[in-house]
């Protein structure tokens, strides 16, 4: 079942945008946010170029104490591909909390740095926060 980013709200799985958020809808729930964060928004970390990728920033920035979720782009929902899937082209995006932003960049950088093709592209403009 799809679950809104922002709310949390769970929706059937033929549903793609929250209702209430107008945010398009992610595989998992995101992470609880610590209650110090409470009225912080989610912000746009990096967009790597596979879903495996971004499972793997997820696992480090876990490690790091750091809550994040990823969320898949739209083609592979059009195409009926499950949130575990990795197809060409496919891109998942890693969002963390607003106060997070600066160490998240940290923790992944050595691992973009890594990919193939890689450059700071994906990464948000500086300006743009």
């Amino acid at each position: 079942m799809p679950f809104c980013p922002k709310c949390s709200t769970e929706y059937l799985p033929d549903i793609d945008i929250c209702q209430d958020c107008n945010v398009e809808l992610v595989a998992e729930p995101p992470p609880p946010i610590p209650e110090e964060y409470k009225d912080v928004d989610w912000v746009e970390l990096y967009t790597f170029p596979g879903t495996l990728y971004a499972r793997m920033a997820i696992e480090l920035l876990t490690r790091e104490g750091i809550p994040s979720y990823t969320q898949s782009d739209l083609t592979a929902a059009t195409l009926g591909v499950g949130s575990s899937a990795d197809y060409f082209g496919a891109t998942g995006t890693v969002f963390v909390l607003e106060p997070d932003y600066d160490r998240g960049r940290e923790v992944i950088e050595t691992m973009v740095d890594e990919l193939p093709g890689s450059s700071d592209e994906n990464l948000p403009d500086e300006e743009e926060e």
